[in-house]
């Protein structure tokens, strides 16, 4: 992010607007001048029509440069509002006094021969004096209409701005509780089959350093191959499959084939949060359990479900904070675009998860 260029970009194009309105006003002028020449038969364009072209235009323009370059950013943007408006029409009135004095001394230059008026049609307001006050008030309207305009889009430019590094911010600290949480639920599982088996504790803290270095090394990126996080998978269910007893606990896994992930990108860890939970909170030494992990992938959605036992003296367990975690994390990087269902009954707890495989690749990077 280059915050220059998200305050500045819109002033650029703001200015490049004006230009473009104050050539259309020349150009407009300059045709009408010559129209009127040529009907008269006068020369079209002179250096005497040019200067006369100059000096009413300047009025008008001394009036934009001063509201739009130090009223505007300097009072009206500074919540000044009756300062700026007490200001503003003090400047109207200087500009438009200038113009009155500009034209009763043209109009004693080029005085004619006295004419008779009739005193009850006589206008109170010469047209010309008129239509400057008019030009006036439509300048500085709408130089404040574009001036807002404007504004309003720079700051929504810096609130998204904003929101996005609080969201980039926040994925990173919910990233860092994830991977504690995740440690020490593995090396409580170590810390439990040291006592009954030394040799299958040595292996699962090899197997736990190959998971450590895949978290270390790729859970920092913003996504990752689908590929890759199912090779993740599979290591961590390995390594419960060596804790459990299969006559104790059944382990059913279901993932995609590489053929099926190809090209797929997630966030990293997505998923661990619901398995582990399925382990934590759905496997008991003294019944039965299950856990059932099945992936799908196809149509452009990434479908994962975690089904897992439930027994009565765990019920009323705490799931903690892995899953707080994920789904605050799914609603800062997917927003309203992902579905959780989870569903709970006194036998079984599931969890499915549905997120779009052709936006995954996006998420961080917005």
């Amino acid at each position: 992010m280059n915050p220059p260029k998200t305050i500045h970009s819109p002033r650029r194009l703001e200015n490049l607007i004006y230009l473009a309105l104050w050539l259309l006003v020349v150009a407009l002028w300059i045709i009408d001048v010559m129209r009127v020449h040529n009907s008269l038969g006068l020369p079209l364009f002179s250096a005497s029509t040019a200067w006369q072209m100059f000096s009413r235009l300047l009025p008008f323009v001394a009036l934009f440069a001063v509201n739009n370059w130090v009223l505007i950013p300097r009072v009206l943007f500074r919540n000044r509002y009756l300062r700026y408006f007490l200001m503003a029409a003090l400047l109207v009135v200087v500009v438009w006094s200038l113009q009155c004095l500009t034209f009763i001394d043209s109009e004693a230059l080029h005085k004619g021969p006295p004419t008779r008026h009739n005193p009850m049609m006589r206008p109170l307001l010469p047209l010309p004096l008129f239509l400057d006050f008019i030009y006036n008030l439509l300048i500085l309207g709408a130089n404040l209409a574009i001036a807002l305009l404007f504004q309003n889009f720079a700051q929504r430019l810096d609130r998204e701005s904003l929101m996005k590094e609080n969201a980039e911010s926040q994925l990173a600290y919910l990233k860092a509780q994830i991977n504690p949480h995740f440690y020490m639920n593995m090396l409580n599982n170590i810390h439990g089959l040291i006592e009954i088996d030394t040799t299958r504790a040595q292996e699962m803290v090899l197997d736990m350093s190959h998971l450590m270095r895949y978290m270390l090394y790729e859970s920092s990126r913003p996504v990752i191959a689908l590929s890759a996080e199912i090779d993740f998978l599979r290591d961590y269910l390995r390594l419960m499959r060596q804790r459990y007893p299969d006559e104790k606990v059944r382990i059913d896994v279901n993932l995609p084939a590489p053929d099926k992930t190809a090209g797929v990108t997630i966030p990293p860890l997505l998923c661990l949060v619901f398995v582990e939970n399925a382990f934590k909170h759905g496997v008991s030494y003294r019944a039965m359990s299950a856990v059932e992990v099945t992936m799908t992938v196809g149509n452009g959605m990434l479908e994962f479900r975690c089904v897992n036992t439930v027994h009565p003296a765990d019920s009323a367990a705490s799931p903690g904070i892995g899953l707080q975690n994920v789904e605050r994390r799914l609603k800062l990087i997917y927003g309203n675009r992902y579905i959780l269902n989870i569903d709970s009954t006194p036998s079984l707890y599931s969890v499915t998860l549905r997120i779009p495989t052709d936006e995954t690749s996006s998420p961080d990077n917005r």
